[in-house]
């Protein structure tokens, strides 16, 4: 059986016969305002393509498996041969001889069953396996560049590939795993792999041991992940997650450079004994904040569902408390100072006195409404509004039982004293407890769960007189974010 070239030397002694940069030279009738016209144009330079037939490229048209083989064999020239035929479902195509050339050399193993799949589809995904396989890149795997690819089998190779700036992604953090290649795209990966530089050093460098360890945040809502690596700095591997709202201060004693990433190693905190990429400044940890998924009507407990666990526990129109659900420590509104009934949190006694408290310095005195609701009331309560305004309304207005917030015991809907109920007013906002609640609530822990024009963010309507109590640090870090309270919690935490 013929042995094949290095991948990495064919790269080189390509780089050497074409120069660095696409060739102008208009062959196709078909590739203006490509972006990649200059690449597609190298590629028939160099006898790897010679377009769709007519005279064009087919510049947007998908990349089948087979044509993908046809193309990596002419670019790296492979002629390794398999003694026995390897796929099954190729038998008479035109790719078929370049198919298993692919295999002799160790670039595919096919797709599943004996089979290649010639007339699929290429993947972003695939295609890095491909490329990385080909080049024989080492570098980058693990370094998690992008948001989208965590469930790929294929993330290790869009990390090498992002490292050597062969694939710069599909948007900011994104690689699109799934979108099928184009042939445009292809001949812009192609010719990347063979003059692209890396976007640093490979492995370790410029690594520094702080005398003095450094202070980093690890600033939320945000999720944040530790890693550690192999001995070359090759790989990384991730040992460790957390996620936050509020800031967390960590110490880290190393700082450096890991294929063109910077990284602190941390000494303490959730993340601690691992490295987390940083800021340029090395004072500030880089996380993820994901945005919750759509709001659709569906029965999942959540999974936060501890009595210490309040200010994190996700619920929407998805995701619920069981019945069982019942806070240990419910104590009277009154015992707070307010008037108007219902129970809430002993937890919650403390900074709810001293907001009522200020409300009423402030001439905005506040009267509850509704506290906690247990998980029958909320059933009565969704029904009553299903019965004024039908069933879809109702889910825009209420919640159906167990997807409450006031099954916590540390949400309550308030009105001002002597008012109506606040839904009642146009807009309770725009009263004076109504403005002094939306100013100053979250300084005593509080927020407002459904602001004006967020329905697609938190499931619901503006309701300017819903407050959920998270603490202080959470509040502020909350208002502080932008974010609704259900985009920090999802962006933190997740389900």
């Amino acid at each position: 059986m013929a042995r094949r070239f290095p991948a990495i030397l064919i790269g080189l002694l390509l780089w050497a016969s074409v120069g660095t940069q696409p060739a102008s030279a208009a062959t196709f009738t078909d590739i203006d305002g490509s972006p990649f016209a200059g690449e597609i144009e190298w590629l028939a330079a160099q006898g790897i393509t010679g377009g769709c037939g007519g005279g064009r490229f087919c510049p947007r048209a998908p990349v089948t498996r087979g044509q993908m083989a046809s193309f990596l064999v002419r670019m790296y020239g492979y002629t390794a041969r398999p003694e026995t035929d390897p796929f099954s479902d190729d038998d008479g195509t035109t790719h078929e001889a370049s198919i298993n050339h692919l295999f002799a050399a160790g670039i595919t193993a096919g797709c599943a069953d004996g089979r290649f799949c010639p007339n699929g589809l290429v993947t972003r995904a695939q295609m890095a396996s491909f490329i990385v396989r080909a080049r024989g890149l080492t570098h980058g795997a693990g370094s998690d560049h992008f948001a989208d690819d965590d469930a790929s089998t294929h993330e290790s190779s869009l990390d090498r590939l992002f490292f050597a700036s062969i694939n710069r992604g599909c948007g900011p953090e994104l690689a699109c795993p799934n979108a099928s290649v184009t042939r445009e795209q292809m001949a812009a990966f192609l010719h990347r792999s063979v003059f692209a530089k890396p976007i640093g050093p490979a492995g370790f460098a410029e690594m520094v041991t702080h005398p003095s360890p450094i202070a980093v945040q690890l600033v939320g809502p945000a999720r944040f992940r530790g890693f550690s690596f192999s001995a070359d700095g090759a790989t990384a591997t991730r040992v460790a997650g957390s996620g936050t709202i509020t800031p967390i201060k960590a110490i880290a004693d190393q700082t450096g450079l890991v294929n063109g990433v910077r990284f602190a190693h941390l000494l303490d905190g959730p993340l601690a004994g691992s490295w987390v990429k940083v800021a340029p400044d090395l004072t500030r940890g880089l996380g993820r904040a994901p945005a919750p998924p759509r709001c659709t009507v569906e029965d999942r407990l959540t999974s936060r569902r501890g009595f210490d666990q309040h200010a994190i526990t996700l619920l929407d129109t998805t995701y619920m408390l069981p019945s069982s659900y019942v806070p240990p420590d419910l104590v009277p509104t009154s015992s707070a100072g307010l008037i108007g009934g219902g129970s809430v949190r002993a937890i919650i006694r403390d900074d709810l006195a001293a907001m009522v408290a200020g409300a009423k310095a402030a001439s905005a005195p506040l009267q509850v409404v509704s506290a906690y609701r247990n998980y029958a009331q909320q059933a009565v309560t969704f029904q009553h509004w299903v019965a004024v305004g039908g069933y879809q309304q109702a889910l825009l207005t209420s919640a159906r039982a167990g997807h409450s917030e006031h099954q916590l015991g540390t949400t309550i809907d308030f009105t001002h004293v002597g008012g109506r109920p606040a839904w009642e007013y146009a807009d309770w906002g725009t009263t004076a407890a109504g403005k002094w609640m939306a100013a100053n609530a979250w300084k005593h822990g509080f927020v407002m769960t459904y602001p004006r024009g967020e329905t697609a963010s938190t499931c619901y309507a503006y309701e300017s007189w819903h407050f959920r109590y998270v603490g202080k640090a959470a509040a502020a870090a909350v208002r502080t974010s932008g974010m609704t309270l259900r985009e920090a919690i999802w962006a933190a935490y997740g389900p």
